[in-house]
C-alpha cells in the first residue's frame, strides 16, 4: 500500500541530483544558485511522474524534499521556482488532490521563506533539523488536507499517513545529512589544497633563501672588500649602490620567506581590548584620511596567547583592507566578544563587498581583489591565525560590505 518501490525511485532521483551537483563541481559555478533551482525543478518533475496512489485522484511522492533542499541552500527565488513547478505540474496531472497540494505546500513555502530570511547561515545540525521539521510539517498538512477533502478516513488510512510522515521525515534527514557531509568534505578538500599550495610556497621560499643568499653574501663580501681598498670616487659610488641593491634583494627574500612561513617569535598573553586600542591609535589617522568613521565595541578581560607583533600585523592588515574597500564616508565597525571559550574579533566594513567565489579564494597566494594587490598580506594573516589554532572567516554581500571574523582560542586570566 505504501508504494515503497516508487518512494525508493523518488529517493534515487533526489540522490542523483545531489551527487551530480557535487561530483560535476556545479557548486563552483558562478550561477550555482540558479543551477540548484534547475536541478530542483527537474527532480520535482521526475518524482511527481512516478507517484503512488492510495485514494483516487490523490498522488503521493517525495516532491517536498527537492523544494526543501532548494530553499535551504539556494534561497527564496530558487525555492519559489521549484514551488511554482510543483503547483503547475500537479495542475497538469489533474485530479482532486491539486487542492490538497496548494493548501499543503503554499504554507510550507511561506513559513520556510520567512524563517530563512531571519536565520541565515545555519549550522549543520540546525540545517538538518529545520529540513526534517519542514518535511514533517508538510506531511502533517497533507494528512489534514486529505482528511478534510476525503471527509472520511478509516483507521487503515490513518496508519498509512503515519507511515508516510515517518518515511518522509527519515528521507529528509538522510538527504540533508548527506548534503552537509558532502559540503564538509568539499571544504576539507579545499582547505587541504590551500595548505598544499602554502607548503609549496614555503618550500620554494626556503629554497630561494638558501640558494640565492649564498652567492649574494659572497658578492657582497667582495664588493665591500673593493670598497675598502679603493680610493676612486667612482668606484666608491658604484660599490655603495651595489651594496644597497644587494641589501634590498636580501630584504625582499626575507620578506617573501616571512610571508610563506610566518613564525611567532614570542608567545605571550595578550589583552585583546588594550591591544586593539593601541592598534587603532596607530591606524586611526589612516582611516580618517580616507574619509571614514570607526566604531569599536570591546568586551573587557579577553585574553589570547599570541605574538603581540604578529597579532598587530594581522589587525592592521585586515583593517587596512576594510578601509581600502570602502568609498568616501564609509563606516568601519570592530566588535570584540567572547563565544564558546574563543575570542571573536569582527571587522565590518560598508565597502564594495565580494562574491562567494572571491571569498573562497581569500588567503590564496597572489590572489587579491585589489588592482595592485599580491594577496601575500592576507595570506600571512591566515597563516598567523592558523598557527594560533584560530581561523579567519569572511561573510560578504556584493555592494553592501564585508565582515571578517578572527576567531582565536581564549586564554583565561588567572
Amino acid at each position: 500500500m505504501l508504494g515503497v518501490d516508487y518512494l525508493l525511485l523518488n529517493f534515487l532521483f533526489i540522490m542523483v541530483g545531489i551527487l551530480s551537483y557535487f561530483s560535476l563541481g556545479l557548486y563552483k559555478a558562478k550561477y550555482h544558485g540558479i543551477l540548484v533551482g534547475i536541478i530542483g525543478c527537474i527532480t520535482v518533475v521526475l518524482c511527481m511522474s512516478f507517484p503512488f496512489t492510495v485514494f483516487h485522484g490523490y498522488i503521493y511522492d517525495l516532491r517536498i524534499l527537492p523544494f526543501i533542499i532548494t530553499i535551504l541552500y539556494s534561497g527564496f527565488r530558487s525555492g519559489l521556482t521549484v514551488a511554482l513547478t510543483i503547483l503547475l505540474y500537479r495542475f497538469l496531472l489533474g485530479g482532486d488532490g491539486f487542492i490538497v497540494t496548494c493548501s499543503s505546500y503554499i504554507p510550507i513555502f511561506i513559513f520556510a521563506a520567512i524563517f530563512m530570511e531571519y536565520h541565515k547561515n545555519l549550522s549543520k545540525k540546525k540545517t538538518i533539523a529545520v529540513g526534517t521539521v519542514l518535511a514533517l510539517c508538510s506531511a502533517l498538512f497533507i494528512t489534514v488536507g486529505s482528511i478534510i477533502s476525503l471527509k472520511a478516513i478509516i483507521l487503515q488510512h490513518l496508519t498509512f499517513f503515519v507511515y508516510y510522515s515517518l518515511l518522509l521525515a527519515t528521507c529528509a534527514w538522510i538527504t540533508l545529512y548527506m548534503i552537509e557531509t558532502m559540503k564538509d568534505n568539499v571544504t576539507m578538500r579545499d582547505e587541504i589544497h590551500r595548505s598544499e599550495k602554502l607548503n609549496v610556497l614555503g618550500e620554494l621560499a626556503a629554497t630561494i633563501a638558501h640558494e640565492i643568499r649564498n652567492p649574494l653574501t659572497v658578492s657582497k663580501g667582495f664588493i665591500q672588500l673593493i670598497k675598502s681598498r679603493s680610493n676612486n670616487d667612482i668606484d666608491l659610488k658604484y660599490s655603495t649602490l651595489a651594496l644597497e641593491e644587494i641589501d634590498r634583494a636580501e630584504s625582499i627574500i626575507s620578506e617573501y620567506l616571512m610571508y610563506a612561513k610566518p613564525q611567532a617569535d614570542k608567545i605571550e598573553k595578550v589583552n585583546v581590548k588594550e591591544h586593539l586600542n593601541a592598534v587603532l591609535k596607530i591606524i586611526e589617522s589612516y582611516i580618517i584620511s580616507h574619509g571614514h568613521t570607526v566604531i569599536h565595541n570591546n568586551e573587557d578581560d579577553l585574553y589570547i596567547h599570541a605574538d603581540a607583533k604578529k597579532f598587530t600585523q594581522v589587525m592592521i592588515n585586515l583593517i587596512k583592507n576594510a578601509v581600502e574597500a570602502m568609498e568616501q564616508d564609509g563606516q568601519l565597525t570592530i566588535n570584540v566578544y567572547a563565544s564558546n571559550n574563543q575570542v571573536v574579533i569582527d571587522i565590518i566594513d560598508t565597502g564594495v563587498g565580494m562574491t562567494k567565489d572571491q571569498i573562497s579564494r581569500l588567503g590564496v597566494p597572489f590572489y587579491s581583489t585589489k588592482d595592485k594587490g599580491t594577496g601575500l598580506g592576507l595570506m600571512v594573516c591566515f597563516r598567523i591565525v592558523e598557527a594560533l589554532n584560530g581561523k579567519i572567516q569572511a561573510e560578504s554581500t556584493k555592494g553592501l560590505g564585508t565582515k571578517f571574523s578572527v576567531v582565536i582560542p581564549s586564554a583565561l586570566e588567572k
